[in-house]
């Protein structure tokens, strides 16, 4: 009888712990559909009005580990492949067809989640990068742009929010704006002198489906 006692009580302990384990870590992976379009600032005044890059549909996964201090907050690292650019389309290299520039990354967002109730997730945080190869049809001697793996190691701010539609399934939207530069594009008037260059950022919006497991 004692000898049932105790397994009675060693149950409900490991059962006890198990339950706080699993509030406070969570693993899973997660991927995305991600809206990217770099951003080029200091322009010359000549081409101030001039909009080198134009929205691109890309993707990115990821895996997912996270850590409560509490219910109401904890931290997480988000390990993956994500693809960031944007298409120059009739820009200032007076190509004729769009020119697709593909930069794939791998990432590690580390975020502090904010756990406004059970069901609904504010993060904030830093998201290192690095260029792992490009994709593109863009030639760079001929366009300006400066050599990407030059600026291969990024920095970004992430900021967004996930809501759990069920205890396996999260979705989420966040935005991504690239603190460090990837590149410097140079400008030129029509005789080819340098005018001026600017640099350029990687910054995108992200819907993302989580999966706990």
């Amino acid at each position: 009888m004692n000898t049932l006692k105790t397994l009675i009580i060693l149950g409900i302990i490991i059962n006890s712990g198990m339950e706080v384990s699993a509030r406070e870590f969570r693993v899973g992976f997660f991927a995305g559909s991600v809206f990217t379009n770099a951003r080029v600032i200091n322009k010359p005044e000549a081409y101030s009005d001039s909009q080198v890059f134009y929205p691109m549909y890309s993707f990115n996964i990821n895996g997912y580990f996270e850590y409560n201090f509490s219910e109401n907050w904890g931290i997480s690292a988000e390990p993956g492949f994500i693809r960031k650019g944007g298409i120059v389309r009739f820009g200032h290299n007076h190509y004729m067809s769009p020119i697709t520039l593909s930069l794939n990354y791998i990432q590690v967002p580390l975020f502090t989640n904010f756990h406004i109730s059970k069901k609904f997730c504010v993060s904030i945080g830093p998201e290192f990068a690095f260029l792992i190869n490009k994709e593109n049809n863009l030639p760079e001697v001929a366009t300006g742009f400066s050599n990407f793996y030059d600026n291969a190691l990024e920095i970004s701010g992430v900021a967004g929010f996930t809501y759990g539609v069920s205890r396996k399934i999260d979705l989420g939207l966040r935005y991504g704006h690239g603190l460090t530069y990837n590149s410097l594009l140079i400008w030129t008037d029509l005789r080819g002198p340098p005018i001026g260059q600017s640099k350029v950022y990687n910054q995108y919006v992200q819907f993302i489906i989580r999966y706990n497991i």
